[in-house]
């Protein structure tokens, strides 16, 4: 998982290479007047990604 900050805003990505070739990505950013909001629900969302 990569996190930061970019152009102003909290950034969170999180690539899977399945062994299928294909590669899964969630990308997820929002404001920081946000971060308490959405912090938590972060680790959910990328913990969520599946692939073979």
């Amino acid at each position: 998982m990569l996190s930061g900050v970019k152009n102003g805003k909290i950034f969170y990505e999180r690539r899977l290479f399945g062994g299928d070739g294909v590669i899964r990505t969630v990308w997820i950013d929002y404001p920081p007047a946000l971060k308490s909001k959405y912090d938590p629900l972060v680790g959910a969302i990328a913990g969520s990604l599946k692939g073979p």
